[in-house]
C-alpha cells in the first residue's frame, strides 16, 4: 500500500514553486539547497541533492565510513590524474 502525503503548490512567474515546510523540514531542503528534478513519462519527480558534508548530520554514527569513502575517492582521483 502506497503511503503518499499529496500537496498542491502553484507555479508562479518564472517557473517558481514554494515547498511546503513541512517537507523543507523533513529533507532538510535550506536556501541555497539543490533538488534534483526527474522526468519520468508525465511524472516530475523532485529529489533532495545532499553534499557528502550534510551527510555527516545525517549519519553522525557512519562519520567513520565517510570519512574512508571521501579518502577512497580522493586517491583514485589521484591515480586517474596522473595516468
Amino acid at each position: 500500500m502506497l503511503n503518499l502525503n499529496i500537496y498542491k503548490v502553484k507555479v508562479h512567474k518564472k517557473g517558481l514553486i514554494v515547498l511546503p515546510a513541512r517537507l523543507r523540514k523533513k529533507y532538510k531542503v535550506k536556501e541555497g539547497s539543490e533538488i534534483v528534478l526527474l522526468d519520468d513519462n508525465g511524472q516530475i519527480i523532485l529529489i533532495p541533492r545532499y553534499r557528502i558534508v550534510d551527510l555527516y548530520g545525517i549519519a553522525r554514527e557512519h562519520a567513520e565510513t565517510i570519512d574512508e569513502m571521501i579518502k577512497e575517492i580522493e586517491e583514485e582521483r589521484k591515480n586517474e590524474a596522473s595516468t
